[in-house]
């Protein structure tokens, strides 16, 4: 129930969005890209007040109460960070139904569920730091963190010491970068039935490491934000079944219903039907796409679908992420793999002339492409999985890089099966069957003494590395510990 106190300002914000000019476009939000060379924000903001999106007053002390936020022509500040170069998305939406995918009540004239107003989403480097509702030229609610904070213009232009080629704010935002790595770990487990997934949060400042966190379910970065993918096992007769279902953190799960294969949701969650009964395995999450194995009717079949698309019958094609030459390369690896069946007397072959039969595996501390072919044997239907000897694109996979040699770690560690790298070349941590162990690298090699050993359940397989550098790490961890995510115990790691 949301008290009296927070209803007051509330009412004030949605009095602001009657006075906002009617737009074209439809509710759930127009993408507009803003000029290359103009920023849609300007000036020094400060904030006036947390709003707590779950429907009651802010948490204690309000850390954010009276900080700023400034925009300056290729710069962005706030929580004490500086980011260059920062980048804009516009959309239109309607005020009152983006407010409810916050969590923030509708308060107010009933005429706000028509009026349209801008929401700009803020990115560096790639990186989302998060959305700017605009009220009018003096007012805007600010969502990060979790948290949705009242802003206040008080100067025009921002700090002079932000002005794009100011020396300072340079040398802060390369000191900010240095020496900072973190990292979001999802690992599947093997359960009783089926499998369970878990995210780590893993970061050390100059080699030291901090707390390690972690939650139930994936916990992911997007260009949209911090998105959660969860997986439900479905009650079926005799059969296994599970749903994949991905939303943003900052919108309202969905409500799913199996009768009649609909449900409802809101804007940062799926709106699908479902798909036909089956066990699907993650193999591989990333930004926009998820590779798996889905099991059904005694067939294992590879799928890659976009993370918006998790319940669509569609599923992606080579060609659709390796366009023709990737694909001419999968059917020349598919049949090459046909040909060594062939070779031994098997001729009973599936076809596979759309190319969706593809996934992701580990292999050498690298994710690979694969394909997979289906064949009968014995009267058994049996699978090959083949390599494809292509570099996943960059649109499947941002950051895959091993710099240290996948042979020296294997020297160092003889039973590793996994390792990943920062991309500050600061950290590594290098798996085996039992165990995570976090080293510190430096010579190019791995440090004589572990930062850390983490035990891990026999089978837990890594299936996403997400990293953050330098004033990325403190946003991250900020948004995994609002999400949810706890301090692993004591018990279950070993500090050096």
């Amino acid at each position: 129930m949301v008290k009296k106190s927070l209803l007051l300002p509330l009412a004030f914000l949605l009095l602001f969005l009657g006075g906002c000019a009617e737009f074209s476009g439809a509710s759930a939000g127009k993408i507009i890209p803003p000029s290359a060379q103009v920023s849609p924000l300007g000036g020094k903001w400060t904030v006036l007040e947390e709003l707590d999106s779950n429907g009651s007053e802010g948490g204690a002390g309000q850390p954010w109460l009276g900080s700023d936020v400034q925009f300056a022509p290729g710069v962005v500040s706030f929580g004490g960070h500086v980011w260059d170069n920062p980048a804009y998305k516009i959309k239109r939406v309607k005020a009152e139904d983006y407010l409810l995918t916050k969590y923030i009540p509708s308060v107010g004239s009933s005429g706000l569920k028509s009026q349209k107003v801008d929401v700009i989403t803020v990115y560096a480097s790639g990186n989302y730091l998060g959305e700017f509702m605009k009220l009018d030229d003096t007012s805007m609610i600010f969502f990060v963190e979790n948290k949705a904070l009242l802003l206040k213009i008080v100067a025009e232009e921002a700090d002079s010491t932000l002005v794009a080629g100011d020396t300072s704010a340079q040398e802060l935002n390369q000191d900010s970068r240095e020496g900072i790595s973190g990292v979001l770990l999802g690992l599947r487990i093997p359960a009783a039935t089926g499998y369970t997934y878990q995210t780590l949060w893993i970061a050390a400042d100059h080699q030291q490491l901090r707390p390690i966190l972690a939650s139930e379910q994936i916990f992911f970065p997007r260009t949209s934000g911090f998105w959660e993918l969860s997986v439900q096992n479905l009650p079926t007769d005799g059969m296994t079944d599970n749903l994949l279902t991905a939303r943003n953190v900052t919108a309202k799960a969905p409500d799913l219903r199996r009768g009649n294969g609909e449900r409802e949701g809101r804007a940062g969650t799926e709106e699908q039907t479902y798909a036909e009964p089956a066990e699907r395995v993650i193999n591989y999450i990333g930004n926009d796409y998820i590779a798996m194995e889905k099991r059904t009717a005694g067939i294992n079949h590879l799928q890659v679908l976009p993370v918006d698309k998790l319940l669509s019958p569609t599923e992606i094609k080579v060609s659709d992420l390796l366009g023709d030459k990737g694909f001419n390369a999968y059917l020349n690896a598919r049949e090459q793999a046909a040909a060594a069946l062939r070779e031994k007397g098997i001729t009973s072959i599936s076809q596979d002339e759309s190319g969706e039969n593809f996934g992701l595996i580990r292999k050498n501390g690298r994710w690979s492409l694969v394909g997979r072919i289906h064949y009968q044997s014995g009267g058994n239907l049996e699978y090959k999985d083949f390599d494809l000897k292509l570099i996943p694109p960059a649109n499947l996979i941002f950051y895959d890089a091993l710099v240290l040699s996948w042979y020296n770690i294997k020297d160092r560690v003889p039973d590793a099966t996994d390792a990943f790298t920062s991309p500050n070349r600061d950290i590594a941590l290098v798996k085996t069957k039992t165990k995570l162990t976090i080293y510190p690298i430096g010579a190019d090699k791995l440090g004589e003494t572990h930062l850390a050993e983490l035990e891990l359940p026999e089978g837990a397989t890594v299936i996403m590395a997400e990293w953050a550098t330098g004033s990325y790490v403190d946003s991250w961890e900020k948004s995994f510990l609002a999400y949810g995510a706890q301090a692993l115990a004591d018990g279950s790691v070993r500090m050096r």
